[in-house]
């Protein structure tokens, strides 16, 4: 039966089709294979100059790119309005305007911040009157106002004595950051709510609120995909790069009411793993709500090739050069192979996408006198390649949700070992080795084991090909996503409040 094609509004956030990486793998993949869908790409970038790494799909009919950083004015790279409306909202933005009726919505925003006992709902509604009034005056000068200092000021006075004593006393320039990352993280409130028959977030995070104000006002049907959970993420980031006790506090807060708010108003739920809907249960998404639907693969581009002619066993990883990918730990792992496995090659390809991390990849090298046993290979266009000539695969991940290059990894007929975080073990089942994570005598044990035994290693790489093919192809993947998108588009519900 014909069905009338349905347009997807697809919100991404530090992905695609600006930066590389597992989700805008996922982007691409869902974007060119429902050509009976027509897309609108949300994408909160980084910066207002990134330019497109991928080549988009003929039915992505427009991309909104919505800068957060590297500037001060949204309105300066915003194509959805003209200037004329730039300047007339700018010059309506008085001190007046700004006291009676700015001054009020972000104090109604901050209490209801800090409130336990307000709902979603009520949080939501704060959220949409801001989004309205930015549609009728400037972000820049209502946020830089001297009215919205002082609101700020005052919520940090009123809340000390509610707040954990390492917070009580903070410096000026820790509230200064705080404004600061206030300032461009509800940036996305400054775009039009997003119009389609279904808005899909990537992320339960800030790029997931024009999906949450689209529904609240038009009664829109929300998915939401999780890929890593994002709450998970934020707790590991945060303590990692935020070294100010008080600002990581009201970023932990800020980030827990947004992922809540995510979850409150998704009609859909769809994690990438069972993993994942562990975190969404917890925080009190109904089961009835909660759908997985893993990522799938070709399985005619990842395949077996035949390997290259070498005289020494290889052991390769595939992933971005970053803290939670766990490269370290490999090195080090690397580190106490080497007595055994004396001409033993390690390959490490991907970017180095966290220059300081990688400078530490290195040091580990020379300090551990590596130098002829790892390359780093940098970005390879011919992953299935990397895995088919490998004797072993290793993941060392710290953190991950339902990787992409596990599953490619597994229709390459590789035999794996990987790290027992998120959803590997959901992908890998009992063809291939899981070990703790951050653990390198243990990663190092089960490549050794498998370096010895050719016999096993083969055995592993057919059960992993055989269980890829059942469960994580393309075909699987595509059907679910389309199957939702009309389901939901189907039974659009009512409007939660008025626009």
């Amino acid at each position: 039966m014909n069905q009338d094609p349905i347009s997807v509004v697809l919100a991404t956030e530090g992905t695609y089709p600006f930066y590389g990486g597992g989700v805008s793998t996922w982007c691409h993949r869902l974007t060119h294979g429902l050509t009976d869908i027509e897309f609108s790409l949300l994408a909160v970038a980084t910066s207002p100059y990134p330019q497109a790494k991928y080549d988009l799909a003929p039915n992505v009919r427009t991309v909104i790119k919505v800068p957060q950083w590297g500037l001060l004015q949204p309105a300066e790279y915003s194509h959805h309005q003209p200037t004329s409306m730039f300047l007339r909202k700018r010059w309506n933005t008085s001190s007046s305007v700004v006291s009676k009726r700015f001054k009020p919505l972000f104090e109604e925003f901050f209490a209801a911040l800090f409130s336990s006992d307000r709902g979603m709902e009520q949080f939501g509604s704060v959220l949409l009157n801001l989004q309205t009034y930015f549609q009728s005056y400037d972000y820049e000068r209502s946020m830089n106002s001297v009215e919205a200092w002082e609101v700020l000021q005052h919520v940090i006075r009123a809340t000390r004595e509610s707040r954990p004593p390492a917070t009580q006393h903070p410096t000026l320039a820790e509230v200064k950051e705080v404004y600061r990352l206030l300032y461009h993280l509800l940036m996305v409130l400054h775009f039009p709510i997003p119009t389609g028959d279904v808005v899909h977030s990537s992320a339960a995070s800030f790029c997931g609120l024009p999906c949450v104000l689209a529904k609240i006002a038009n009664g829109t049907p929300y998915l939401l995909t999780e890929h890593g959970v994002y709450l998970r993420e934020q707790y590991l980031n945060l303590r990692r790069y935020v070294k100010s006790f008080f600002v990581r506090w009201f970023l932990y807060l800020l980030v827990e009411k947004v992922v809540e708010l995510n979850y409150c108003f998704a009609d859909q739920i769809c994690p990438v793993c069972a993993y994942n809907a562990r975190w969404e249960r917890r925080l009190g998404v109904p089961e009835g709500r909660i759908e997985v639907i893993f990522n799938g693969v070709s399985p005619e581009t990842f395949r077996p090739w035949e390997r290259e002619a070498r005289d020494r066993p290889l052991v390769s990883t595939v992933g971005l050069i970053y803290p939670l990918k766990g490269q370290l730990d490999l090195i080090q792992a690397m580190g106490l192979l080497k007595p055994r496995f004396e001409d033993l090659e390690m390959r490490f390809y991907g970017a180095a996408s966290h220059s300081e991390y990688f400078g530490e990849c290195v040091r580990k090298v020379s300090e551990l006198h590596l130098e002829k046993n790892v390359n780093f290979c940098g970005t390879t266009k011919e992953p299935w390649k990397a895995f088919s000539n490998a004797d072993v695969v290793a993941f060392p991940s710290i953190s991950e949700a339902f990787p992409y290059v596990v599953v490619e990894a597994m229709l390459c007929g590789a035999a794996i070992v990987a790290t027992d975080v998120g959803g590997i073990k959901e992908a890998l089942g009992n063809c291939g080795l899981l070990v703790p994570p951050k653990k390198p005598q243990a990663m190092s044990e089960a490549i050794s084991f498998l370096l010895t035994c050719p016999q096993e290693r083969e055995a592993l790489g057919r059960r992993a090909r055989a269980r890829a093919l059942e469960n994580f192809t393309d075909d699987r993947f595509l059907g679910s996503y389309r199957a939702t998108y009309y389901r939901l588009s189907s039974r659009r519900v009512q409007r939660y409040l008025p626009a």
